[in-house]
């Protein structure tokens, strides 16, 4: 993936699981990465994995804080003067019964889920826009975001919310040349999956791994499954024993 030698690429989420491997296999092809988290120890550790004369920067940022998240990009920019790439990866999990979800849970989740995504998108979109950038916003969601489940009711209205997100940005970015794409994991062995009170643990066969979901998102990024209009859906990542992923650009 020649084309993404040079790039910036901005990944939240990138304390763990999904976004470290993505941030690793980004800084692999030769992007300059910005990893972002709340939590810095937790970014220190991804920075200490990233390869060898990687070029990588490190933000503690709140992505449901719309400050925060300006302070992100600005930083980003400065450093490494451009954007390129940005994944969405930063999320947060709830199972619940629906009588059982306490307002503030509900609340979190979708400010993490769906208000953290439009403000890192928005912020963005403005940069490429502002700078002529034909740019790649990449959005790590959930097969929850496609097909609903029980005890994800808070889950799944923040990941149903995220697709329709999607769709608007597809249609409003693709004019300025900035292509989109949302990848639909289904169960990936993850520290995510095993934090969120999940009630059967599938075999290391039934599920994706990390890794799997970083190959796809740098795929993405390089323009492999997008197109600069219409609709691409498919079984882009593999399918094993029933779970499988999907991706949407």
């Amino acid at each position: 993936m020649d084309c993404l030698k040079g790039k910036t690429a901005v990944v939240t989420g990138a304390s763990s699981g999904i976004g470290r491997q993505t941030a690793i296999k980004l800084a692999e092809e030769g992007c300059r990465v910005v990893i972002a988290a709340r939590r810095s120890d937790k970014l220190d550790e991804t920075a200490a994995k990233m390869p060898q004369n990687a070029e990588c920067l490190a933000v503690q940022a709140d992505i449901t804080n719309q400050s925060d998240v300006r302070a992100l990009f600005d930083a980003a920019v400065q450093r490494f003067g451009s954007l390129d790439i940005l994944v969405n990866n930063a999320g947060r999990g709830l199972k619940a019964d629906i009588a059982d979800i306490q307002l503030e849970d509900w609340q979190k989740t979708l400010d993490v889920n769906l208000t953290g995504v439009f403000l890192c998108s928005r912020e963005a979109l403005r940069i490429m826009k502002k700078r002529g950038i034909n740019g790649k916003i990449i959005t790590v969601s959930s097969m929850i975001g496609l097909l609903p489940a029980p005890g994800f009711a808070a889950y799944g209205a923040s990941k149903h919310g995220v697709t329709g997100f999607m769709w608007s940005l597809y249609w409003e970015a693709k004019s300025s040349g900035i292509k989109t794409a949302s990848i639909y994991p289904a169960r990936v062995d993850t520290e995510f999956f095993d934090s969120h009170g999940y009630d059967e643990r599938p075999s290391k066969g039934q599920m994706l791994s990390a890794r799997d979901i970083a190959e796809h998102v740098a795929a993405a990024a390089s323009g492999s499954f997008l197109r600069t209009a219409g609709v691409v859906l498919r079984n882009c990542i593999k399918r094993i024993k029933g779970y499988f992923s999907l991706l949407l650009s």
